[in-house]
């Protein structure tokens, strides 16, 4: 089935590319370049969080980007896009990368992905919020083939007060090269690890300053093969990836005997999600809402075992250029995890206890990353941070605040604060002996000058304080191009 959908897709992108000249076409494009120029251990988190696992973690650091790209026209009932974008970096993990390389296509309301496309959080301010728990943009996209409604519609039978958005994807992490190299000796690693992910949202607005959006965002890593992994008695464990675990993974199921013990007593994969809720007030030209990711990384957390974890938040946006355009006011908590004990039920003793979900880390999976980026919040620690080649999560136990500020000083000008404040006690298995800490901030310039359109020019200065990461501080340099390459018309 996913090769006819693959094929179907092809037949129709390459014909839809080679009719560009009979119809309407806008293809556009963008060249950057961007400096960080610092001391410290790490690069300042501000400066390379939540930028599309981009920056690296190794300070004094660099890139030149270019890229063109073509995008749905979401008021036609049929329509295509693509995207190509190239990255040559200095003092990073990889030399030269596509970021992104996809295709998409749309009838109606439904839509088809393939390739390697940046995606940020579904409901948070991409500017100012810390990112959503699922996936935040913070790491290098995951190629996949992603199918299903990515815009919202009027849902039937309701006259428009409710509209629905949904996708379901499938795709493969491209990291095997980065863990051989990165990791320390005798620690563990993965290879072909497949990748799943589902969400579906309702929002509920007519003509009225009143809305909301309830959901849910759900996803998993499953298959492919672990080496060195201190958990399982080989040193080699291969999982299954066949038509059956695409199933298994999606419904969830247990493995069967061809998995290894710990999918056959759980689930097929490392599974993780997020129930979403956003309430909220609009008028003509602004908004405010507040909203609670209640997050879960198996069962006892779908069920409401670990009290106060996830994200909350206060988003207030305006349209117009004013000295104050978007604040944000979040607090991510995932100290509670279920609480710190596990047990699976035996015949001697039938009594399962849940709990110690470990956000983000798996017993056989490195976890919720990819190129040692975290895929969900930064305040869950990246593996990138780690010393000692070890590829998983150290602090999935956090506590931070973070807050954001943006805005016009005057109409060319443009401004944007970023500061928090996380804690972190380890992990429930392997807790910190002292609890660690880290203030971090950003201030940030963005002149446009409206004479020669299409360029960027970007001055930013950060730092960090603390134990989690230690004393950090960057400045960046950023310019870009952006613009029109051509346009043919009927």
């Amino acid at each position: 089935m996913l090769k006819k959908i693959i094929i179907l897709f092809l037949l129709v992108f390459f014909g839809s590319i080679y009719s560009i000249i009979h119809a309407q076409f806008t293809l556009q494009y963008s060249a950057e370049t961007n400096i960080i120029t610092g001391n410290g251990e790490f690069t300042p988190f501000y400066l390379m969080n939540n930028r599309g696992g981009v920056i690296s973690f190794t300070p004094n650091n660099g890139y030149l980007r270019a890229g063109v790209s073509k995008k749905i026209d979401n008021d036609k009932r049929f329509s295509y896009g693509f995207g190509i974008d190239l990255i040559g970096s200095y003092n990073n993990d990889a030399t030269i990368y596509l970021q992104q390389l996809y295709g998409e296509i749309k009838y109606r309301c439904l839509g088809l992905m393939i390739g390697s496309k940046e995606q940020y959080s579904l409901m948070r301010d991409r500017e100012l919020s810390s990112g959503s728990m699922v996936w935040s943009g913070n790491s290098r996209p995951i190629p996949q083939v992603s199918v299903g409604i990515p815009h919202f519609v009027n849902f039937p039978g309701t006259n428009g007060w409710m509209q629905i958005k949904g996708e379901i994807s499938y795709g493969i992490f491209v990291d095997d090269a980065y863990q051989k190299e990165h990791k320390g000796e005798g620690k563990p690693y993965s290879k072909h690890v497949l990748y799943h992910r589902k969400y579906l949202i309702l929002k509920f607005e007519k003509e009225k300053p009143f809305y909301g959006s309830i959901g849910i965002d759900m996803a998993a890593q499953f298959g492919g093969t672990i080496y060195d992994n201190p958990n399982f008695k080989t040193s080699v464990t291969k999982f299954p990836s066949g038509i059956k675990s695409f199933f298994k993974v999606f419904v969830p199921l247990s493995g069967g005997n061809d998995s290894p013990l710990i999918d056959q007593v759980n689930v097929t994969g490392n599974h993780l999600g997020s129930y979403l809720l956003e309430i909220g007030y609009r008028k003509k030209n602004w908004h405010a809402k507040l909203y609670h990711e209640r997050y879960f990384d198996d069962h006892s957390g779908m069920i409401f075992k670990n009290k106060w974890d996830g994200l909350w938040g206060i988003e207030y946006r305006t349209i117009k250029k004013k000295l104050i355009t978007g604040a944000v006011f979040e607090i991510m908590n995932s100290k509670d995890q279920s609480g710190p004990f596990l047990f699976d039920k035996t015949e001697e003793l039938p009594l399962k206890t849940s709990g110690a979900d470990f956000y983000y880390g798996h017993m056989a999976y490195n976890g919720w990353t990819h190129r040692g980026h975290t895929m969900g919040t930064p305040f869950i620690a990246s593996p990138g941070y780690n010393t000692d080649g070890f590829l998983g999560f150290k602090s999935s136990r956090s506590l931070a605040f973070h807050a954001g500020i943006d805005g016009y000083i005057f109409s060319e000008l443009s401004y944007k604060i970023l500061a928090g404040h996380q804690q972190g006690w380890g992990t429930g298995y392997l807790p910190f002996t002292h609890i660690t800490h880290e203030f971090s901030a950003l201030a940030e310039i963005n002149y446009r000058p409206e004479k020669i359109k299409g360029w960027t020019f970007r001055l930013s200065g950060a730092f960090d304080k603390g134990t989690l990461f230690g004393d950090n501080w960057g400045i960046q340099i950023g310019i870009r191009k952006e613009g029109l390459l051509f346009s043919t018309k009927k």
